[in-house]
């Protein structure tokens, strides 16, 4: 039951989603990891909408989903549960799966809720490498009161072949993507600090 389908159309009213583009506005219709900032519990909503054309996924910590009756839910929704706390081969797998079927997947490499200067983890370049799909960084302003409309800038999309070439990248290889990643999402968020 695709649980997601339903919330979209309470959702789309109520956060009204401004997409801002820098760089091209390529639409990826295969698999795409979507690689955002977290400030809140909302922002898997705003992607929601943001992205409401496509069947998203998204990786969601353990400790979010121990709950039975939230866990059912948040399944049903589209929640990968990952433990944080370990090499979670099992969720990198899902991740990987669900990518290759070509559906959207939405990670927050900062890996919890957290301020917008806080490093991303490398997780998402080994999964994007795994399912051999682009990754694209978008960026979640912060909404200045209920009634503006909610400000999501969307990056350039990139791939892991762009920056190295080999069949499986060491981890120094996928520490320099994530550090491209990172610099990639500073575009955007730079982006509103000049609107501001």
């Amino acid at each position: 039951m695709d649980l997601s389908r339903f919330l979209l159309l309470a959702l789309i009213p109520v956060f009204r989603v401004k997409k801002i583009y820098v760089g091209s506005k390529e639409k990826i219709k295969s698999g795409v990891l979507i690689a955002a900032n977290h400030t809140g519990f909302k922002d898997p909503l705003i992607l929601e909408t943001a992205f409401w054309t496509r069947r998203m996924f998204y990786v969601v910590a353990e400790v979010v989903m121990q709950n039975k009756i939230r866990n059912k839910f948040m399944e049903g929704a589209g929640c990968i549960k990952i433990d944080r706390n370990i090499a979670d081969t099992s969720a990198i797998k899902k991740c990987v799966s669900v990518l290759k079927e070509g559906f959207a997947l939405s990670i927050f490499p900062q890996g919890a809720i957290s301020g917008n200067d806080a490093g991303f983890k490398s997780g998402v370049a080994l999964i994007a490498s795994l399912a051999k799909v682009p990754i694209l960084p978008v960026y979640i302003e912060k909404r200045k009161n209920f009634f503006a409309r909610q400000v999501v800038v969307i990056g350039e999309p990139f791939r892991i072949s762009d920056y190295c070439d080999k069949k499986m990248p060491s981890v120094q290889d996928l520490e320099m993507v994530t550090e491209k990643l990172y610099e990639k999402y500073e575009e955007c968020r730079q982006w509103t600090l000049k609107q501001n």
